[in-house]
């Protein structure tokens, strides 16, 4: 070969070298939801719906095919389709399974409301599942042994990986031990991952957690235990965030699809490093409805209304007209006094007209939307899908300074925020029915059963005095139903 050949050669080498693409970066997209309770639009059909996320997902993968959609948590449960009958059984998040299916949901790590159903409806709901479940620290008990949960025989992987071009993506995750049932049991959230990420360390190059957990919990996990996560996808908070703890991304999306994340990740080959783009994405009646997945909303929407008829209820019937709004979102009731729990305790008062005042829990307001206008049955029944009675106890002035402190300080933020009716708190002290809370006497009290149960966090100690409440089947012909007295309260206004 002469000088001349070889020049030549040399030449369309580094021009096709030029030309290649470039192949030192993989790039992939990571579509974030969490605590979803509802497959159709919200208010009034502004935001929300999960055929509209199913829109976002396919114009996702025309940029990328690489996008992987995660679920962090809380989906089977609750909601008021799934407290509700078809075809004879429970539907006990049925529908919830089957839509996240033709959203094409890939990954899920279990939320502490999924095991709010029996133990053989969530095994039916695994069983009915297309997607991927992972946990490193939720186990099944059965027959007195405790072990994996399984799918199609085969347990739940501690994590998950994908691969894409040589470069090996990890996910895994944990719950937050909440809900506390027989059948479930939980080992510590933090060991666990940090288990599992000692075992797999050599085995991915990116790290993601996809976990259930507090804000300061997922600080914890990020900073003292895990530190090498790249990204954490959370859950259980149901309000929109982000924050870096150390070098740790992490996420959290609003509760019922009002928003995502969309997370574009970046890894270099070469230098090793991940870069991520994350973008807060609102889903509203600016994105269109995917027409495969609104057709199986509407086939649950239905559904529910002939179940809600055959409970007797009318969920198109009237039972307030109001120019007010209603705010029942959980980022308002659970963080300060709001309108609608706090109509709600004063409901109580309404059944229990001897009572001196009354709390509520507002994490029983499964809403997340704002009422206006014309309220009817089926909005009151969507607001309280677990339904409940209210009891009635007589406790003393210290006890019950102790639970208003309790419920409107250190439950700040979390399904234990009380609501009040006849309770005050003024600069020096706390005021029943207008006069200042003396600890020496004695109050009677309206609450949910629920609470009055300890059901709530940092209220467990009321269940101490569950001996001494009442707790009749019905207030003068009003069932003792939460629905029901609030229904006859707002047709009494």
């Amino acid at each position: 070969m002469n000088r001349f050949s070889l020049l030549l050669l040399s030449v369309l080498f580094i021009l096709s070298s030029a030309c290649s693409p470039k192949t030192d970066t993989v790039d992939f997209t990571l579509l974030q939801m969490n605590d979803v309770y509802e497959i159709a639009p919200l208010e009034g059909g502004k935001v929300g719906g999960m055929a509209r996320v199913a829109t976002v997902r396919k114009n996702l993968l025309k940029e990328n095919p690489n996008v992987f959609t995660i679920l962090s948590g809380d989906f089977v449960s609750p909601s008021l389709i799934g407290t509700l009958t078809y075809e004879g059984e429970k539907i006990a998040g049925k529908h919830m399974v089957e839509v996240m299916n033709a959203v094409g949901v890939d990954i899920v790590v279990p939320g502490n409301h999924e095991f709010d159903i029996n133990e053989d409806e969530l095994i039916k709901r695994i069983a009915e599942s297309k997607f991927q479940w992972t946990t490193t620290n939720v186990f099944h008990v059965a027959n007195d042994d405790t072990v994996s949960w399984t799918k199609n025989g085969q347990p739940f992987p501690d994590h998950i990986i994908k691969t894409i071009d040589g470069v090996d993506i990890a996910f895994f995750g944990s719950t937050v031990p909440f809900t506390k049932k027989k059948y479930v049991s939980y080992t510590d959230k933090y060991e666990s991952m940090k288990e599992v990420y000692n075992t797999i360390k050599n085995d991915a190059e990116v790290f993601i957690g996809v976990t259930h957990l507090e804000e300061d919990m997922d600080d914890s996990l990020a900073t003292y235990f895990v530190p090498e996560l790249d990204l954490i996808l959370g859950g259980h908070d149901h309000a929109n965030m982000k924050y870096t703890f150390g070098n740790t991304l992490m996420t959290k999306a609003d509760a019922n699809a009002k928003t995502v994340y969309v997370h574009r990740v970046s890894y270099n080959k070469t230098t090793g490093k991940t870069s991520i783009t994350s973008e807060l994405l609102p889903i509203n009646d600016g994105v269109a409805e995917d027409t495969e997945v609104k057709t199986l909303v509407d086939k649950w929407v239905n559904i529910s209304n002939e179940s809600m008829a055959n409970m007797g209820y009318t969920p198109n019937e009237i039972v307030m007209a109001t120019a007010d709004t209603l705010d029942g979102r959980e980022s308002s009731i659970r963080y300060r006094p709001t309108d609608y729990p706090i109509m709600t305790a004063e409901a109580f008062l309404f059944a229990v007209p001897k009572a001196d005042l009354a709390i509520f829990n507002s994490g029983s307001i499964r809403l997340d939307d704002e009422l206006t206008g014309t309220i009817t049955e089926y909005d009151i029944l969507r607001s309280f899908p677990f339904g409940g009675g209210i009891s009635v106890v007589d406790l003393k002035g210290d006890v019950v300074q102790r639970i208003l402190e309790v419920g409107t300080v250190t439950n700040v933020g979390i399904g234990g925020y009380l609501q009040l009716a006849n309770a005050e708190k003024k600069a020096d002290g706390w005021y029943i029915k207008g006069a200042k809370l003396s600890t020496s006497k004695t109050y009677k009290i309206a609450l949910p059963d629920f609470v009055l149960s300890g059901g709530e966090a940092n209220l467990e100690f009321i269940k101490d005095y569950q001996s001494q409440a009442i707790a009749p089947p019905d207030f003068n012909g009003i069932k003792n139903d939460v629905r029901d007295i609030v229904m006859a309260y707002f047709r009494g206004m």
